[in-house]
């Protein structure tokens, strides 16, 4: 009995693994013939014990062959099945019985065994395939997760169908019904015959004017006369008078920053100490940008600038009205508008419901209306008016943008980075300075320091628009228009910036990469042309003539010359050949 146990065991083992090197129909004939063996044993030691069913159908059991079995084991197999044959009883439910008790032990056997070699095996498994070491996985590269699902389709579409013949019948299956089709051409998949020239028409045929389009105005048309890239090496002048004192700036607490819990890292430069939970800025620092507002704030309003004052904060939304008004310019005080710089096309049809609308109210149009339909209408002013109040008389892009906090402001300080505004902010150390051009290091969260801030810059304008006023016309300088590199550079929109490495020839030209960074605080902008209207955009060669000075001066150069090639030309006969060489030269 020991010993079928043994061999039906092992039978099952087999088949439970699916070991190659035991077929598979010697396994179930081991598995059979061991239960019949058990069954054999058991009614011979128990013959009062019997059960009778009915007979299994053809093919239930496999036939088993004595060459499988040998020795010992045929022979306690021939008198098991002979014991079963005689007594004229079936053992068949006792043998399902020790088989499937056989089956679970080993199953259970198995997990037991293997339960140490669980996490090896997991490894390689394959609902690991996101691991990057994963055993017996291929590299990530050939993955399907990391491979490009679309160009590899395309590929193989490109492979499969080379011709337009190759697809017909997949037309055809996917097109129901009773319709029949035919390509006369293989004109699908035919190469496009392009000239062998193409260095003419520059790729690009009629015109590319697009105006309706806010950055192509600021871009070609109304280029900034006042440029960010200017401001970092602007200076103000040793004898300008100062507007502000320590004095004025630790009388209305601009010297306390936020808490610890809030703070930026940019802004360490401007702060001084701790104290307890907050930072406490250097008053030097913020006297001297503040000052250096103030002046760049009246040079600009010399020059007729337009300011723009943006403040949506609980404590400056009074104020910014205020002192806007006072110097005649367009304000945000209540909620920046998305795209009201950089999407201006949709802003001046909103204007425009917005001025419908008032004066539908102001003619009575809403009289003849129901409560609900008039109560729309009002709620819809109501709104319009919160949103675009404030810059009725704006009707172009503002060249500086006055701001307090750039933190709560962080959309329009993108917008006017996109465009090349330049930006005139109060930031708190929570800000982030790089995004602003003259940075004026203070609290943000006191009504009185954002009134010393803005009371100090509108006075600086006032000033300048008064000299402005006081002076003809005629003495102004006249302002030649030149393009604005800052906006044909990818470093002005922050999702394609990005931070170049320390190369060998900087370290050679530079010496470290903090002076390279302070070369260049933009990162590498080319400059530009002489500004040209209308845009040229390509000349003979194919070639644009906005990027690099070297073009345009190569054009005009060629031109000169045959100029004067032709005026030798015509003074040969008179002259000698030094004369010649001196004209050509």
């Amino acid at each position: 009995l020991k010993s079928s146990g043994l061999l039906m065991s092992q039978s099952l083992h087999h088949c439970m693994r699916g070991d190659s090197m035991a077929p598979s129909n010697k396994s179930v004939a081991l598995s059979a013939a061991a239960a019949c063996v058990l069954a054999g044993s058991f009614c011979s030691l128990s013959p009062k014990l019997s059960f009778v069913v009915s007979p299994p159908p053809a093919g239930a059991i496999p036939q088993v062959s004595s060459s499988h079995i040998s020795g010992t084991s045929a022979s306690a197999a021939t008198a098991g099945l002979s014991g079963h044959t005689s007594s004229g009883t079936s053992t068949a439910p006792i043998a399902a019985m020790l088989a499937v008790a056989a089956f679970v032990g080993l199953a259970h056997r198995r997990s037991e065994r293997e339960s140490s070699r669980m996490p090896m095996q997991v490894r390689g498994r394959a609902g690991t395939w996101f691991r990057m070491g994963a055993k017996g996985a291929k590299p990530m590269h050939e993955r399907l997760i990391a491979k490009d699902i679309i160009e590899g389709t395309k590929a193989g579409w490109l492979k499969k169908y080379r011709k337009a013949s190759d697809m017909e019948e997949t037309v055809k299956k996917t097109l129901y019904g009773n319709l029949q089709m035919r390509f006369t051409t293989n004109h699908f998949t035919d190469e496009i015959p392009w000239p062998e020239d193409r260095s003419g028409g520059g790729g690009m045929e009629g015109p590319r004017e697009m105006p309706d389009k806010p950055w192509y105005r600021r871009k070609f048309m109304n280029p900034a006369r006042f440029k960010k890239l200017d401001i970092k090496e602007w200076e103000m002048p040793e004898n300008y008078s100062r507007s502000v004192s320590l004095e004025k700036l630790v009388g209305v607490g601009m010297q306390y920053g936020h808490s610890k819990q809030c703070w930026a890292t940019k802004m360490m430069k401007y702060v001084y100490a701790e104290d307890g939970d907050s930072f406490i800025f250097d008053l030097v620092q913020t006297a001297a940008q503040l000052n250096r507002a103030c002046y760049y704030a009246q040079e600009a309003a010399i020059r007729g600038a337009k300011f723009l004052f943006v403040g949506c904060k609980m404590q400056a939304q009074e104020l910014i009205n205020e002192y806007a008004d006072k110097v005649n310019m367009p304000r945000v005080s209540e909620k920046w508008t998305g795209g009201l710089i950089t999407n201006s096309g949709q802003i001046a049809i909103a204007r425009e419901l917005w001025q419908r609308l008032r004066t539908q109210k102001d003619q009575g149009a809403w009289d003849s209306m129901g409560g609900e339909r008039r109560d729309l209408q009002e709620c819809m002013l109501r709104r319009l008016d919160r949103k675009y109040a404030g810059i009725e008389g704006m009707e172009d892009f503002p060249d500086i943008i006055i701001m307090v906090d750039q933190k709560s402001e962080s959309v329009a300080c993108h917008e006017a980075g996109k465009m090349g505004i330049p930006i005139i902010c109060l930031c708190d150390t929570n800000a982030d300075p790089d995004k602003v051009d003259i940075t004026v290091p203070g609290n943000c969260g006191q009504k009185r320091s954002i009134e010393l801030f803005l009371q100090q810059v509108t006075e600086a304008i006032k000033t300048g628009q008064d000299i402005r006023a006081s002076r003809p016309r005629s003495d102004d300088p006249a302002e030649q228009k030149s393009w604005d590199p800052w906006m044909f550079s990818s470093d002005r929109i922050p999702g394609l910036h990005r931070s170049g490495k320390f190369q060998p020839w900087m370290r050679d030209m530079y010496g470290t990469y903090e002076n390279v960074k302070r070369a260049n605080p933009y990162g590498k902008i080319r400059p530009c042309a002489p500004f040209v209207s209308p845009v040229p955009w390509v000349n003979n060669d194919g070639q644009n003539q906005i990027w690099g000075v070297s073009t345009n001066a190569k054009v005009a150069a060629k031109e000169e010359g045959k100029r004067l090639a032709e005026e030798a030309a015509r003074a040969g006969g008179g002259g000698g050949g030094g004369e010649d060489e001196e004209a050509k030269e």
